[in-house]
């Protein structure tokens, strides 16, 4: 950590293929196998308190149109096939989120024999990520929501590490790419923050989830996405 800048989707791939034992050399080979082109322009994008960084290993490619940048769910797909050799698969989900169908499919992924959910989000719709504990131990308990907001707003691909639930919601414990968000990058967000953040609506495409497991429970994973009453597809 953090994230070179421009390949938080490398970043979270190299993450969930490390997990799984799969050696990756560094966020470089990652954004190749993910097809990830860096920004028209250097303006900064990440989150208030962190520094850029650009100390890549290999020339990536520079993108000529905006909409290009970065990683798409498609390409964070494709690197987790080919690093893996074929032994991992990202499963999508993609539809209309409300917490029900969220709540739904994050439980039923205890189900499966290992996975590692990845989330293309906007954070400017979560909570702010230095919420304290207390605060989201009391709405777990009582229902009563933290009012403080992100202060920081990206597209972001981010790995979801859990869900707690309680008398008065669920949150997610979301594993993000910067040190400084949350305890060394771990923060907790209200399951309707994270419903809110995979909608996406104020930016040009929603947002989903990629269930990265293995390859022999793509049928199971697809399955906790249909029951869940999603579409196991990709939303860009």
């Amino acid at each position: 950590m953090p994230q070179k800048n421009e390949l938080c989707g490398a970043f979270v791939t190299l993450v969930s293929l490390r997990a799984k034992g799969i050696a990756v050399r560094d966020q470089d080979e990652a954004a190749v196998a993910a097809g990830v082109r860096l920004a028209v322009d250097r303006t900064p994008t990440w989150p208030p308190g962190e520094k850029g960084r650009e100390d890549y290993r290999l020339q990536l490619p520079r993108a000529t149109d905006p909409a290009d940048e970065g990683a798409t769910p498609t390409g964070v797909a494709r690197a987790v096939e080919t690093l893996s050799e074929g032994s991992l698969l990202a499963v999508p989900a993609s539809g209309d989120w409300d917490t029900g169908k969220l709540g739904t499919l994050l439980s039923g992924l205890y189900q499966l024999n290992w996975v590692a959910p990845v989330a293309n989000v906007d954070t400017g719709e979560f909570g702010a990520h230095d919420t304290p504990d207390r605060a989201l131990l009391d709405y777990l308990e009582g229902g009563l929501p933290p009012f403080w907001t992100s202060r920081w707003r990206a597209g972001h691909f981010v790995l979801v590490g859990g869900l707690r639930t309680g008398p008065g919601g669920a949150i997610a414990s979301i594993v993000d790419t910067y040190p400084s968000l949350g305890d060394r990058g771990v923060h907790g967000q209200l399951l309707e923050r994270l419903v809110l953040a995979l909608r996406r609506e104020t930016m040009t495409t929603p947002g989903g989830l990629l269930l990265v497991v293995e390859a022999a429970e793509r049928q199971a994973a697809e399955e906790l996405v249909t029951n869940a009453g999603l579409a196991p597809r990709l939303w860009a």
